[in-house]
């Protein structure tokens, strides 16, 4: 389903990559029997070329935390800006997914949030929930005054009072989820209403401080340092950070699981998808047609080992009926090696990852719920 605001979103989303091609069609017209042609068409090439929205500047990242768990971090305003709209890369550490912590929070203290088109995925989410716990409350108390009247009744006219207020009951609870679909909320939202008085995220001349920061996945980092040369670290570096159990003589155990996990997320971005974290409903990742902000994801992915199986039967029944419950497609994507240990390792060792993450093929299956009910005919 297409969200609401799609043309602006194709505007600002123009780029599904952090690569910009040149547009050949403002370069000026080259005349070949023309020296001077030749000179003004290559200056303004490599204007475009190295123009500030490029690649010139790379990106700057760090890693903090602990070495069983590091944090790739991105801080700088405009970096974070640049990965999410060139790609969705990374998540917001404050904020859903956009990293917009600073511009809601500045609306809020200065009271100008608005609804409708311009609310944030923060606000549309806190006004879903607040929508249905007001739903649950009232079929709650509905359901208390069923009960009592069942405890009392007794007898044919009884049942016929108990049938009339579950009709009642059942018609209050259509209009009432009806209003809420039509309301507008034009209250102003009161959960951040003490930010003025919290000096912790103002500085001394009273200015909202960026505290957020843009956090990249492993398989994010090592896509936009190996396939794309975005981040300001070699691959090198960066293995050496997020696997924190190699050592001078690492083993294939202790990069398996990584290199499974990125070769699987290679896979769908090489193929045209936006691919973000499935932790919520469970899988390791979600593919999107275009990304976050124009249509919700199709499938699920949980990337699996075709050397070892992952679990028992009972493990893909509870994953697959969240996934089913979400109106998504579950797809096990198997990664398999095609070429030994030591010849992975010994590609390693030399810093060939690029033959290291060719090494293995990937092939999909679809897993879909069998409902007896509804699987009949």
């Amino acid at each position: 389903m297409a969200k609401y605001n799609a043309r602006s979103n194709n505007v600002r989303y123009k780029y599904p990559l952090p690569i910009h091609p040149v547009d050949t069609a403002s370069l000026p017209h080259l005349i070949f029997q023309n020296p001077l042609s030749w000179i003004h068409w290559t200056y303004k090439y490599y204007r475009l070329m190295y123009n500030g929205s490029n690649l010139c500047n790379k990106v700057n990242v760090e890693i903090i935390g602990g070495d069983n768990f590091p944090h790739i971090i991105v801080k700088d305003a405009a970096d974070m800006l640049y990965l999410w709209e060139n790609g969705f890369f990374g998540t917001g550490t404050l904020s859903r997914s956009e990293p917009s912590w600073y511009n809601r929070t500045d609306k809020l203290v200065n009271g100008v949030e608005g609804q409708g088109q311009d609310s944030q995925l923060e606000q549309i989410t806190r006004n879903r929930r607040l929508e249905r716990l007001e739903f649950k409350k009232l079929r709650e108390k509905l359901e208390n005054e069923l009960l009592t009247l069942r405890q009392q009744s007794s007898g044919d006219e009884s049942l016929e009072k108990i049938n009339e207020l579950l009709l009642k009951q059942r018609e209050q609870l259509r209009d009432f989820k009806a209003s809420q679909e039509h309301a507008h909320n034009d209250e102003s939202d009161n959960i951040i209403t003490d930010l003025e008085l919290d000096e912790q995220i103002f500085d001394d001349e009273g200015n909202l401080l960026p505290l957020e920061s843009l956090e990249l996945m492993t398989v994010e980092a090592t896509f936009l340092t190996f396939a794309l040369p975005v981040l300001n670290v070699s691959p090198t570096e960066l293995f050496q950070r997020i696997l924190p159990a190699l050592t001078s003589t690492p083993s294939y155990e202790t990069i398996h699981d990584f290199i499974i996990q990125y070769v699987a997320y290679h896979h769908y971005r090489s193929h045209g998808w936006c691919v973000r974290s499935g932790i919520k409903f469970g899988c390791d990742y979600l593919l999107y047609k275009r990304g976050p902000p124009f249509q919700h994801a199709e499938f699920c992915i949980t990337v699996m080992d075709n050397d070892s199986p992952k679990d028992d039967y009972t493990w893909y029944s509870r994953i697959s009926r969240v996934i089913g419950g979400a109106k998504k497609t579950w797809i096990l994507s198997y990664v398999t090696r095609t070429t030994s240990k030591d010849c992975i390792m010994k590609w390693w060792k030399q810093e060939q990852y690029h033959k290291v993450f060719h090494a293995y093929e990937v092939n999909e299956i679809i897993y879909k719920r069998w409902v007896p009910g509804k699987n009949r005919d």
